[in-house]
């Protein structure tokens, strides 16, 4: 069986999922979403693509449904999805709306709890919690492992209560916070004294919106944020701030073993 995994990642989590996939699914590609929208063409030749990515605002990024729009994936014969928060059906749903353009749809899909980093709103998960999510990991691992490896189909809808919410509550939800909360957000970002000019915030940002100029970074206007939080979370000063948010106190997260590097290299376009 060829695969390919390709996923987006802001703190190690998705990256982390996509790792795990890979190493029980006799070694499938993984490509960074980042670097393959670089490419004049994107074109999969595997008969099994994965999408790995996290929640941003009840949905699936902005970066990766472009991803999709995109990338050339009628030849693959199984197309499954994972999302590293747990999250309403409508997500997958809506990629779906973007595959058939090409006649294609998941087969397959999953969301699995890990810690939420969008500090700016929800403090982060006590270290027993994240114990027991890494232990409800490890299980969903295998299980969604065993049923990619065997081209079933997975396709879990939503319980009454939450198909309520996710079709009346989350539409308002969302478009309030894309409209208002996020814009103003990108333009939040700075860093505070701490910052020591290491341009670890600058190599991470998968959007290429910060540059250095005289020791310290900017957040360039003219270039999209992609509300992934790789300059607050991987900076080693814990420097990177947003006004208004209190994220001063509201501590850091990187997914266990993720260096700054392993986010960076996303950015690397893909090889010829």
């Amino acid at each position: 069986m060829s695969a390919q995994i390709y996923f987006f990642s802001g703190t190690g989590n998705s990256l982390h999922v996509a790792r795990k996939l890979q190493e029980r699914l006799d070694g499938a590609e993984l490509v960074p979403i980042v670097g393959a929208l670089k490419a004049e063409r994107i074109s999969s030749a595997a008969e099994t693509v994965g999408l790995v990515f996290p929640i941003h605002n009840l949905t699936s990024p902005a970066i990766v449904r472009t991803f999709v729009e995109r990338a050339d994936l009628r030849s693959a014969k199984y197309l499954f999805a994972v999302a590293t928060r747990e999250c309403s059906d409508i997500v997958f749903l809506e990629i779906d709306r973007l595959l058939a353009r090409q006649g294609k749809a998941l087969k397959a899909w999953f969301s699995v709890e890990m810690p939420c980093t969008y500090t700016p709103l929800f403090p982060l998960p006590s270290a027993k919690a994240k114990d027991e999510m890494e232990r409800k990991l490890k299980e969903n691992l295998e299980r969604i492992a065993a049923v990619v490896a065997a081209g079933e189909e997975s396709r879990q809808r939503d319980d009454p209560v939450v198909f309520f919410f996710s079709r009346v509550m989350y539409p308002a939800i969302k478009a309030y916070m894309f409209a208002f909360r996020f814009p103003g957000m990108a333009r939040s970002f700075y860093a505070d004294s701490k910052c020591t000019g290491c341009g670890v915030c600058e190599r991470v940002c998968p959007a290429g919106r910060i540059r250095m100029a005289a020791g310290r970074p900017e957040w360039r206007r003219d270039v999209d944020c992609l509300y992934c939080f790789a300059c607050l979370h991987l900076c080693p000063a814990q420097a990177v701030q947003l006004r208004g948010r209190n994220t001063g106190n509201r501590g850091r997260y990187r997914y266990p073993g993720t260096k700054a590097a392993d986010i960076q290299k996303q950015k690397e376009p893909p090889k010829p």
